[in-house]
């Protein structure tokens, strides 16, 4: 299982390099006429350039990641392409869904329910600080008493999809995720994304399905108390996934959050990733 979660890796981030590297001479060219760079080392710009089209591409590489890897523990009818836990009637050809989409009869462009979601969110917001703090309102169980009921109300005899970070099936219940890196949302996103995960709640339809806001780690240190704006949004913790708590959600059995960073850190050393960096860095300041 080791090796299998290796070789997702590895396929994967290969061809995230791939892109970086096709791009990186005129991603750096950019970077130099900026001339509010130009006292710096060309050295150093290049570097900024890599860990910039690394952090805005790897995301997608490492969501791709997580459902291969989820597909490895629920299998792959429990992790599809095209999330369809109603068994509605569609048109919609597997082989042109990049990631996952939720299939759904629900008008989710329909401005009142966007409407009636907003004002769920603005009126279960955490306030207070300290001991006072009461959390978010956005509980699974409030969320399953206001917004479900959503589903039959904007009902429509259209299909819609909409596209979903990560979807899974655990046996019991559907589980749909807002996947970020480490999360670090200024107060101007965070409702906006809480919005877009419980509009899919609703498109889902179902009573036996949870969400969640899921990080890839946590930004303020492994086994640390998780700071967000989204926090005001979602009841915390209940809500969250946040860094080993997500992995370790959908990870085989046997393998744990501290197995898993040391195979990245493996996969990362066979396809020799710190070499082309330097080859990339060495070739643009070359010429």
């Amino acid at each position: 299982m080791r090796e299998r979660i290796k070789n997702i890796v590895i396929d994967e981030f290969s061809k995230l390099t791939g892109l970086i590297e096709a791009d990186f001479q005129s991603n750096f060219r950019r970077k130099v006429n900026n001339f509010l760079l130009s006292q710096m080392d060309e050295r150093i710009t290049a570097s900024m350039v890599f860990v910039s089209s690394f952090e805005s591409k790897s995301g997608f590489a490492i969501e791709t990641c997580a459902k291969r890897i989820a597909r490895l523990k629920f299998g792959e009818e429990n992790v599809p392409a095209i999330v369809n836990p109603r068994n509605l009637q569609h048109d919609i050809d597997v082989s042109t869904v990049t990631g996952q989409v939720v299939v759904t009869d629900v008008d989710t462009h329909n401005g009142d329910l966007r409407g009636e979601i907003a004002a769920f969110r603005a009126n279960n917001e955490a306030r207070g600080m300290g001991r006072s703090r009461v959390e978010s309102g956005v509980t699974m169980e409030n969320v399953k008493i206001t917004l479900l009921p959503l589903s039959a109300k904007y009902k429509t005899a259209s299909i819609y999809t909409k596209p979903v970070d990560l979807a899974f099936f655990d046996g019991n219940n559907w589980n749909i995720m807002e996947l970020k890196a480490g999360g670090d949302l200024d107060s101007s996103n965070a409702p906006s994304n809480v919005e877009k995960l419980l509009t899919i709640y609703v498109d889902m339809g179902i009573e036996n399905c949870n969400a969640f806001f899921s990080t890839l780690y946590n930004k303020d240190g492994e086994g640390n108390v998780w700071k967000g704006a989204v926090k005001k949004h979602l009841h915390y913790p209940s809500m969250f996934l946040i860094g080993a708590d997500f992995w370790n959600r959908i990870l085989p059995d046997g393998i744990t959050f501290t197995d898993f960073a040391e195979i990245y850190r493996e996969a990362l050393e066979e396809i020799d990733l710190n070499s082309r960096i330097n080859r990339m860095i060495s070739n643009c300041i070359e010429e």
